[in-house]
């Protein structure tokens, strides 16, 4: 008898403090539903209530034929009758059931059987809603839907997948009032300090940014018109203005990257040259990470914290890949090249992650047979504009959201390992937003005589800087600088010990297959 006795105690303390918690929880949600006029004027207009029952009522109420507790009960829910408008405001779940079977219902959004998607619940995470529904209709059918949905449920929808169960469709949104820009011009501004963080463009939320110290390579992939060689061309500005080492292979005979760029950098169009360099660019690779090795550094960035060296970032750019590896209908003699060519991308795909040596690929048409699994698969960054067809999306991001983009000229799919967000890219304007650069540009391991020897590469550069600044002295590098500033430079051993983890969890936890 004494256990029951304590066991319905227990649920009775259980009870309380399950509605004394159901009360704040309810009142802290009511407090974050007051952001309209209307549900602000509807609070402040409770208080006159309590006052009337305090002032007005008080008499009246206990004097009702009613037993002495319901008189209290009643005296007091007027008394305290704005904390219950809170807790009733917060309990009412908006987007119910109900709401979800008349937005479907304006759009005739239904399965075989007649029957609209179930409302199983919502989640929320940062700024950003998932509705989770229970449905008979196809996510492809959601995701072309996607336009009407939106006006349905007068969001912006992010992002449409299966739950847990084919029959489980999550839908990521945000307000209406959180939009995409349909153009954004680019500034140097958008140019980080850090050597190998990009800035692409902006989400709905943020500003889409990317560290190659930790994700080394990108595919941009996107139809004629999406933006793709622009996209390709802004990421190249910032690694000049980074005071990187680039080569640009430009195979559609030099228009790509043209005259301009060649102040800049070596522009290659013949395949025998773009061999001989990824040639040196391999034994480069060989070189630093004997020396990383031998130094106890993981990376180009720890190397040069630790040494006070500046070995310099090397990025290689290449606006068409199937114009350099597509062995379809090729010469022997030109195939056993490509085959080379292809070996060396692959190698430094998978090796030059730590040595700061970035592969940036370009691709119009994606095909399996040009970019093989082995390179793909060592390239977490992928970015694709619109395409027409699921297969090629498939080929670049693993999925077919690339067919679902809106038709705007630099609207991109930004995917890391299994997370993948829409984006509108900076315009850059080859036109007016080249200008000279004064960046140093730091130390190789190898000799590539052949680079100075080529028409144009940093050579103006460097007379730019003699003229504005004078003879560089004999110690100093061989380009004039304004030194870039080192975000490692100032931190502790114990801070870049930290850092140095974090890089080292999240390559642990990206999906190179995804």
């Amino acid at each position: 008898m004494e256990n029951q006795l304590n066991k319905l105690f227990e649920e009775i303390l259980i009870w309380i403090f399950s509605v004394i918690k159901a009360a704040f929880i309810g009142i802290f949600r009511g407090i974050k539903k007051l952001n309209c006029k209307r549900n602000i004027v509807i609070f402040f207009g409770t208080f006159f209530i309590p006052l009337l029952a305090y002032f007005l009522l008080k008499k009246w109420i206990f004097g009702l034929k009613v037993p002495v507790f319901v008189r209290y009960v009643f005296y007091y829910m007027l008394l305290y009758f704005p904390l219950i408008y809170l807790i009733l405001t917060g309990s009412v779940q908006s987007g119910g059931k109900k709401d979800f079977e008349e937005a479907f219902a304006e759009i005739d959004f239904k399965g075989r059987d007649g029957s609209y998607p179930f409302f199983c619940g919502t989640e929320k995470v940062d700024k950003k809603l998932i509705y989770i529904f229970r449905s008979n209709i196809p996510v492809e059918e959601w995701r072309n839907r996607k336009p009407l949905l939106e006006t349905a449920f007068d969001c912006t929808i992010l992002k449409i997948e299966n739950g847990s169960s084919k029959k489980t469709v999550r839908v990521t949104t945000l307000p209406s009032d959180f939009k995409i820009p349909a153009k954004l011009e680019w500034s140097d501004e958008y140019i980080k300090k850090a050597s190998g963080v990009v800035t692409l463009g902006k989400s709905a939320l943020e500003e889409i940014i990317f560290d190659l110290n930790r994700v080394p390579h990108v595919l941009i992939a996107g139809e004629t018109g999406s933006g793709k060689s622009v996209i390709l061309r802004m990421i190249l500005w910032q690694f000049i203005n980074q005071g990187s080492r680039v080569y640009m292979f430009d195979f559609k005979g030099g228009v790509e990257f043209g005259l301009d760029y060649e102040r800049y950098g070596e522009v290659v169009i013949e395949r025998k040259r773009a061999l001989k360099i990824l040639e040196e660019l391999e034994k480069e690779n060989a070189k630093r990470l004997s020396l990383f090795r031998e130094m106890r550094v993981k990376n180009i960035v720890e190397y040069n914290r630790k040494t006070k060296q500046n070995l310099c970032r090397i990025g290689v750019f290449c606006d068409e890949v199937a114009e350099m590896l597509d062995k379809k209908g090729a010469p022997k003699e030109i195939k056993e090249m490509m085959e080379k060519i292809e070996g060396k991308i692959s190698t430094l795909a998978r090796l030059s992650r730590a040595t700061g040596i970035n592969l940036i690929l370009g691709m119009q048409r994606p095909d399996a047979n040009v970019l093989t699994g082995q390179i793909k698969n060592n390239i977490p960054v992928r970015i694709s504009g619109r395409f027409a067809d699921k297969t090629a999306s498939e080929i670049v991001l693993g999925t077919t959201d690339a067919v679902n983009l809106p038709d705007i000229k630099g609207r991109f799919l930004y995917k890391v390992g299994n997370v993948t967000e829409e984006f509108q890219a900076y315009y850059f304007d080859d036109e007016t937003m080249l200008k000279d650069v004064f960046a140093e540009v730091g130390d190789m391991l190898t000799d590539m005589p052949e680079y100075q020897e080529k028409r144009g590469a940093y050579g103006g550069r460097k007379k730019r800087a003699e003229k504005d600044y004078g003879e560089p002295e004999a110690t100093q590098s061989e380009f004039l600088v304004k030194p870039i500033e080192n975000p490692y430079e100032e931190m502790s051993a114990e801070e870049f010990e930290k850092e140095r983890e974090a890089m080292d969890e999240y390559d642990l936890n990206l999906d190179f297959f995804g």
